[in-house]
Protein backbone atom coordinates (compact mmCIF):
# COMPACT_ATOMS: atom_id res chain seq x y z
CA UNK A 1 0.00 0.00 0.00
CA UNK A 2 1.67 3.48 -0.85
CA UNK A 3 1.72 5.79 1.89
CA UNK A 4 0.85 9.55 1.51
CA UNK A 5 4.16 11.79 1.99
CA UNK A 6 4.44 13.67 4.90
CA UNK A 7 3.55 17.54 4.79
CA UNK A 8 6.47 19.70 5.42
CA UNK A 9 5.57 22.92 7.00
CA UNK A 10 6.93 25.73 6.62
CA UNK A 11 8.32 27.72 9.12
CA UNK A 12 6.91 30.60 10.50
CA UNK A 13 9.38 33.63 9.18
CA UNK A 14 8.55 30.84 5.60
CA UNK A 15 4.98 31.23 6.05
CA UNK A 16 5.54 35.14 6.78
CA UNK A 17 7.40 35.54 3.92
CA UNK A 18 5.07 33.64 1.41
CA UNK A 19 2.01 35.55 3.08
CA UNK A 20 3.71 38.27 2.12
CA UNK A 21 4.92 38.11 -1.45
CA UNK A 22 0.80 36.68 -2.45
CA UNK A 23 -0.46 39.68 -0.51
CA UNK A 24 1.95 41.85 -2.61
CA UNK A 25 0.31 40.31 -5.95
CA UNK A 26 -3.03 42.38 -7.10
CA UNK A 27 -4.07 40.36 -9.68
CA UNK A 28 -3.72 36.86 -7.38
CA UNK A 29 -4.62 38.13 -3.63
CA UNK A 30 -4.90 34.81 -0.97
CA UNK A 31 -8.67 32.92 -0.79
CA UNK A 32 -10.76 34.21 2.32
CA UNK A 33 -11.51 31.90 4.64
CA UNK A 34 -15.20 32.60 3.27
CA UNK A 35 -13.60 31.61 0.12
CA UNK A 36 -12.13 28.21 1.87
CA UNK A 37 -14.97 27.44 3.34
CA UNK A 38 -17.15 27.02 -0.22
CA UNK A 39 -14.37 25.38 -1.95
CA UNK A 40 -15.50 21.38 -2.81
CA UNK A 41 -13.76 18.62 -4.47
CA UNK A 42 -13.35 18.35 -8.16
CA UNK A 43 -15.41 15.26 -8.20
CA UNK A 44 -17.93 16.44 -6.76
CA UNK A 45 -18.82 19.98 -8.50
CA UNK A 46 -17.58 18.92 -12.00
CA UNK A 47 -19.26 16.54 -14.94
CA UNK A 48 -18.88 12.97 -14.24
CA UNK A 49 -17.63 12.55 -17.24
CA UNK A 50 -15.17 15.48 -17.41
CA UNK A 51 -13.98 14.20 -14.46
CA UNK A 52 -13.03 11.06 -15.14
CA UNK A 53 -11.46 11.84 -18.84
CA UNK A 54 -9.07 14.17 -16.73
CA UNK A 55 -7.93 12.04 -13.56
CA UNK A 56 -8.17 8.57 -15.65
CA UNK A 57 -10.57 7.21 -12.99
CA UNK A 58 -13.93 5.93 -13.01
CA UNK A 59 -16.23 6.66 -10.22
CA UNK A 60 -17.79 3.44 -8.63
CA UNK A 61 -20.55 2.57 -6.44
CA UNK A 62 -19.95 0.97 -3.35
CA UNK A 63 -22.47 -0.30 -0.72
CA UNK A 64 -22.31 1.77 2.60
CA UNK A 65 -21.14 -1.17 4.75
CA UNK A 66 -17.97 -1.89 2.46
CA UNK A 67 -16.67 2.10 2.63
CA UNK A 68 -17.46 1.99 6.56
CA UNK A 69 -15.45 -1.29 6.72
CA UNK A 70 -12.07 0.01 5.15
CA UNK A 71 -12.59 3.43 6.69
CA UNK A 72 -12.94 1.92 9.94
CA UNK A 73 -10.03 -0.56 9.24
CA UNK A 74 -7.78 1.26 7.09
CA UNK A 75 -8.40 5.56 8.76
CA UNK A 76 -7.44 8.24 6.27
CA UNK A 77 -5.94 6.38 3.72
CA UNK A 78 -8.80 3.41 2.98
CA UNK A 79 -9.11 4.33 -0.46
CA UNK A 80 -6.16 3.37 -1.35
CA UNK A 81 -5.79 0.42 0.16
CA UNK A 82 -9.59 -0.29 -1.25
CA UNK A 83 -7.74 0.53 -5.18
CA UNK A 84 -4.82 -1.88 -3.45
CA UNK A 85 -7.47 -4.55 -3.12
CA UNK A 86 -8.81 -4.32 -6.25
CA UNK A 87 -5.43 -4.16 -8.00
CA UNK A 88 -4.91 -7.18 -6.18
CA UNK A 89 -8.29 -9.19 -7.17
CA UNK A 90 -7.37 -7.81 -10.98
CA UNK A 91 -3.89 -10.03 -10.71
CA UNK A 92 -5.29 -13.05 -9.54
CA UNK A 93 -8.23 -13.19 -11.58
CA UNK A 94 -5.73 -12.82 -14.40
CA UNK A 95 -3.19 -15.42 -13.21
CA UNK A 96 -6.24 -17.61 -12.96
CA UNK A 97 -7.01 -17.69 -16.31
CA UNK A 98 -3.56 -18.46 -17.61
Amino acid sequence: MRRRRPLIHPTPEEDAAITAAALSDPDNPPLTDEELEQMRPARDVMPRELFEKLTGTKAVFVADEVVAHFKEKFGPDWEEEMRDVLRAATERKDEAAE
